[in-house]
Order: C-alpha cells, then structure tokens, then sequence
C-alpha cells in the first residue's frame, strides 16, 4: 500500500521525460509598459480597438462608459481568453537523419491589460500569460505546460497597436 504513491509518481517523471525538452531563444526584453500622453478617453477606445479580435472575458468596467463617465475614470482593465498562435521563441530540438531540427511550439497567450491615470498621461501595462503545447516523442499534442519566461514582444506589439490606435483616431 506505501509503494502505490512511489508507483505514481515514478509514472509521473517518467511521463514528462519522454517529451522533449522546450527551449527558448534569447532575445532582448521589451518594455511592455508605457505612460502614452494622452488622457483615458482616448486611451480607452484605443485598447478596445486593438483588443477587437479577441475574445475579452472580463473587463473592468464591464460597460463601455458613457462620456461623462469616461472623465471620472482613473483605472480599466481588460482579460482576455486564449490566444492560440504559432511561438517566435520557443521550440524543441530532434535529429533527422543524424542533422539536427527545430520545431516551433504551438502558442497559447491571454493579454491582461491595464490602464491607469496619472500626471502627464496614462500608463498602460499589458501583461501575458503563456503556454506551450506538449508535444510526445511521436509528434502529437500532449497538453499544455506554462512557458516559463513570457515573450515580451507580443505584449510589446499589443502596445504598439494601442498607441498606433490613438494616432489613427487623432484628428
């Protein structure tokens, strides 16, 4: 009866050793935040615009302010779902034939966006959650596991839009 947990859990390491081992390529970290010099009531629309795409689950708030409301506000923020896409960073390496090969993992991201007021502007924090897919010594889906190190270049790039956003909205 004492063996069982030592059964499971030999199972479980011997489990996550037959996946290949996923690494990442070094790139240079991005800063994913930045005070844009202009008020909420641009800023706000700005990120609904970028985020339009995407499937937000939970923002705060959760309805559109009117304009009136819209100068009151000091603080929104936004949560996506899953982003599937292709990783730019992380891959697993094998051999063909004895030369080696790299495989780009499949990409799993939510965006939680936050937008705050202050003197001079308003600050915008986009934060990203990943994950990989797991992939077996055969080459299919395996799961999820978290990324590790987020790449901070989709966050970058969901910042970008939001202050291209606000330039293409500027009279």
């Amino acid at each position: 009866m004492r063996a069982i947990p030592f059964l499971i859990a030999a199972m479980l390491v011997s489990g996550c050793a037959s996946s290949p081992t996923v690494q990442s390529q070094k790139y240079a970290k991005l800063s994913t935040q930045q005070t844009l010099e202009d008020p909420m009531e641009k800023v706000y629309p700005a990120v609904e615009e970028a985020l339009r795409n995407i499937h937000v689950a939970e923002r705060d708030p959760e309805e559109k302010p009117n304009p009136v409301e819209m100068r009151g506000l000091t603080e929104a923020s936004w949560q996506t779902d899953w982003v599937y896409s292709q990783s730019q960073n992380k891959y697993i390496e094998y051999k063909v034939n004895g030369f080696p090969r790299k495989k780009y993992l499949q990409l799993r991201v939510k965006y939680h966006v936050v937008a705050k007021t202050e003197i001079g502007g308003t600050h915008v924090e986009i934060n990203t959650q990943e994950e990989v897919e797991r992939l077996a010594k055969d080459g299919t889906p395996d799961g999820w596991d978290s990324a590790g190190e987020p790449d901070t270049a989709l966050g970058r790039k969901m910042l970008d839009q939001v202050a291209k956003n606000i330039l293409a909205a500027a009279p």
